[in-house]
């Protein structure tokens, strides 16, 4: 039996070395969430079939396992002294579940069969009972590294121990007779993803026995976990188990496992694989640790329990960047627009300006001759005071506080078109501002606080723009003297909690920045 399985062992290996090859180009790669079920060992945690990984499951992921094994007993052990060539099979069923991104918990319950050949002695029982928890650290989501550690606690509830001597047989853990504490640290490194790519798992382990005359047993073990296409995956491990007191490893048990695990979209697995001893025979007589070779089967259900919740919430956060997204280019389109305004009339202002400056100089003169004649002056004063006196309420509502609210601009609910009925009076607003070419305004839009922050501070800025635009519009000259900024709903007049208070503080208003002036157009 042993050549045919060193054949096995060797189409294997070529395997492993062919997904190798095939697969070199997506090394260094990181292992994303998988979308189908990974690859799981015997007791339903992630790994090849007895050598753990070091991956977490993810959280809420479910999984089921039904696995069993075979082997002929060709020697008999005590206390059962079964025949030779007893069939032993073995059964496990398995689950475990992520209870969060870094931690998964499990349990696994056995059952063992006895057939002997004669069919004279069949016997049937309950094994060990185990649960345990695996903790992953959080290490950096680009790291090809994992690192986890498990504990658990194997409950030995059987009434036969098949393998009685030291700590012999494929089936040790599964059919205890006594209580072992187990704990593993694992590593894992990860080249590919999930569904194409080359994993290696290290697993050292020790397990302490409350059983009299069992002694510390030191666990080491190590495989390879090629995925050479979505739906097949390869395995080959080496496992050891031998006592620390009195450290044999290549007569105490050591086998390679190689195995293959076939997986489908459905969240269904079907793994098979075979044990095969490397142990030599002890030179004290004692009865070898291994039979030659074990077979063994299993199916997989897994579920991920937060798939849909997941996909929820990926389809909100990527319409919420589409709406964001939209707001923003509306929002450059509008500043665009107002910047080529603005540098048009920033050109007319230059020889708006010179004209400025002639008439300056015109009104210097003027005012020379004034001072120069009393008559004239005094006329000149005259005229000024009743041009004050001429002055509408918004002139001196401005030029008293230094701030107007523009209460006849309307838009559209969400939008920064300025409505056609406001046109008459930002006609009037933009004439009235140039007879203070001293000042300057800055024209600031507000909002109330319903809807997204950043939504009302573009919305508001554009508002405050288009108003800006429009009288500069109206009077070219307004070019360098006005500014638009918006403030969102950080300035509410009144409180937001009332559909009155909302609609205060959506408002326009004309505020001036350089008050000083004022005081000269309020002598």
């Amino acid at each position: 039996m042993i050549p045919s399985f060193t054949r096995v062992l060797s189409i294997v290996s070529c395997l492993l070395a062919t997904g190798i090859f095939i697969h070199q180009s997506a090394w260094c790669q990181i292992v994303e969430k998988p979308s189908i079920a990974p690859p799981t060992t015997l007791h339903a945690t992630r790994g090849l079939s007895q050598t753990l990984s070091a991956e977490p499951s993810g959280e809420g992921r479910l999984t089921l396992s039904i696995t069993g094994s075979w082997y002929k007993q060709e020697i008999g052990y005590l206390p059962l002294a079964q025949a030779e060539g007893t069939q032993i099979t073995t059964g496990l069923t398995a689950f475990s579940f992520g209870v969060n991104s870094y931690v998964d918990v499990f349990g696994w319950v056995a059952g063992y069969g006895l057939f002997d050949p004669a069919g004279s002695d069949n016997r049937f029982g309950i094994g060990s009972v185990s649960g345990g928890i695996t903790g992953s650290l959080p290490l950096p989501q680009n790291s090809p590294l994992c690192l986890a550690g498990q504990l658990c606690i194997i409950g030995g509830t059987s009434t036969d121990q098949i393998d009685e001597n030291k700590a012999d047989g494929y089936n040790y853990f599964e059919t205890r007779s006594g209580y072992d504490f187990m704990g593993k640290a694992l590593q894992t490194v990860l080249f590919g993803d999930e569904a194409r790519g080359i994993k290696f798992h290290f697993n050292e382990g020790a397990v302490f026995s409350l059983q009299e005359g069992h002694d510390l047993l030191l666990l080491l073990s190590g495989g390879v976990q090629g995925s050479v296409h979505p739906m097949l995956v390869l395995g080959l491990e080496a496992n050891s188990r031998t006592s620390v007191k009195e450290i044999a490893p290549m007569t105490d048990p050591l086998w390679i496992t190689p195995s293959i695990q076939v997986r489908t979209p459905y969240y269904f697995n079907v793994h098979l694989g075979g044990d095969i001893s490397l142990s030599k025979d002890r030179d004290n007589g004692e009865k070898r640790a291994l039979e030659p070779f074990r077979i063994f089967g299993g199916l997989v259900f897994s579920f991920d329990l937060l798939e849909g919740k997941r996909k929820r919430l990926a389809e909100k956060e990527k319409q919420a960047a589409a709406e964001k997204e939209a707001m923003s280019h509306k929002a450059q389109s509008a500043e665009a627009r107002a910047d080529s305004i603005g540098q048009k009339a920033k050109q007319d202002s230059i020889a708006m300006a010179q004209a400025r400056a002639a008439e300056q100089r015109r009104a210097d003169s003027l005012a020379e001759k004034a001072r120069q004649d009393s008559i004239t002056l005094a006329e000149t004063q005259k005229r000024l005071e009743e041009e004050r006196t001429k002055r509408s309420d918004a002139e001196k509502q401005l030029l008293s506080t230094g701030l107007l609210l523009l209460d006849a601009v309307y838009f559209e609910s969400g939008k920064a078109e300025i409505s056609i009925n406001s046109y008459p009076y930002l006609n009037i607003i933009g004439k009235m501002l140039t007879k203070y070419p001293k000042l300057q305004i800055e024209v600031s839009g507000h909002t109330d606080n319903v809807g997204r922050l950043n939504s009302n501070m573009i919305l508001s800025q554009a508002r405050a723009d288009a108003v800006r635009v429009y009288l500069i519009q109206v009077a070219p000259e307004l070019a360098t003297h006005l500014t638009g900024r918006g403030y969102g709903p950080s300035q509410p007049k009144a409180p937001n909690t009332s559909a009155d208070g909302r609609r205060l503080n959506r408002r326009v208003e004309l505020q001036v920045l350089n008050k000083e002036a004022l005081k000269e157009y309020n002598k």
